[in-house]
C-alpha cells in the first residue's frame, strides 16, 4: 500500500515554484512528474556495478512487461499516485546481470534460451511482487520506509522451471533529517530500498541460483592465483 500524505504540501510547492531537489549524483532520482489531481514519480536509478568477480557462465534474462514498464497506482484519499518503476528497475537489473556474469543476453521469452544463444545455461526473469510505503501518519514516527519485494525465476535453456526465490529492498529516511518536506524523505527512502535491493541481489544471487538449480554447480568461479610476490 502507498501512504503519501504530504501531497497538499507537495502541491503548494509545485505552484510556488519551489520543487524539492536531489543532489546525490550516484543515487536514483525520483521525478514529480503531474500536478495535484495525479501525483506520478519516476524512478531513475543509477545502481552501483557490484565489485564481484563474474560467473564464468552465459544467462538469459528474460523481463515481461509487467516488470520493465511497470507503473504502481494506487487512489489515496482522493488523490491518485503513481510511481514509475518499469524503465529504472529493468536497467538496474539487467546492469547487475552484465556484472555478475560473463554475459547476459536478453531473451524474448522464458523457454527462449536456447535458440537466441547456444551458449546460454539459463534463463532468469525478475518479478516485482509487492510495493510498500509508510509514512509518520501510519507509524507517528517521523519517518518514510519503503520496501520493495522481488522474486526471480530461473528457467533451463529450453523454458523448464527449475525454481525462484524473493529478496526485498528496504529504505527509510527521517523526515527531520531533510531540508524540504516529506516528499525529500520519501524520495530518498524509495532509493535506498532500490540500492538495498540491488546490493542483496549481488550478494544472494551466486549461491541461491546455484542451490536452487537456477544454474550449473560446476558455475562457480576458479580461485583467483596468488600474485607473484616482489622480486
Amino acid at each position: 500500500m502507498i501512504s503519501m500524505t504530504p501531497l497538499t504540501e507537495t502541491c503548494a510547492m509545485r505552484t510556488s515554484g519551489a520543487a524539492p531537489r536531489l543532489r546525490w549524483a550516484c543515487w536514483p532520482l525520483l521525478v514529480l512528474l503531474a500536478g495535484c489531481g495525479t501525483t506520478e514519480f519516476e524512478a531513475r536509478p543509477a545502481i552501483p556495478t557490484p565489485l564481484v568477480e563474474k560467473i564464468p557462465v552465459v544467462v538469459g534474462v528474460y523481463m515481461a512487461p509487467e516488470f520493465s514498464e511497470k507503473v504502481y497506482r494506487e487512489e489515496r484519499e482522493g488523490s491518485d499516485v503513481a510511481i514509475a518503476l518499469g524503465k529504472a528497475q529493468a536497467e538496474g537489473f539487467m546492469r547487475l546481470m552484465g556484472a555478475m556474469f560473463l554475459r547476459a543476453v536478453p531473451v524474448t521469452s522464458t523457454d527462449a534460451g536456447a535458440r537466441t544463444d547456444p551458449e546460454i545455461r539459463g534463463v532468469l526473469e525478475p518479478v516485482l511482487e509487492d510495493v510498500a510505503f509508510v509514512t509518520p501518519t501510519d507509524s507517528g514516527a517521523d519517518v518514510y520506509a519503503v520496501s520493495l519485494k522481488y522474486r526471480v525465476n530461473g528457467y533451463k535453456p529450453d523454458g523448464q522451471f527449475t525454481d525462484s526465490w524473493t529478496f526485498t529492498g528496504y529504505g527509510a529516511a527521517a523526515v527531520g533529517n531533510m531540508l524540504g518536506i516529506g516528499t525529500d524523505a520519501l524520495q530518498q527512502a524509495t532509493q535506498l530500498a532500490m540500492r538495498d535491493a540491488g546490493a542483496r541481489l549481488a550478494t544472494e544471487l551466486r549461491e541461491q541460483a546455484i542451490v536452487r538449480g537456477l544454474l550449473p554447480a560446476d558455475s562457480s568461479v576458479p580461485e583467483a592465483e596468488e600474485a607473484p610476490g616482489p622480486r
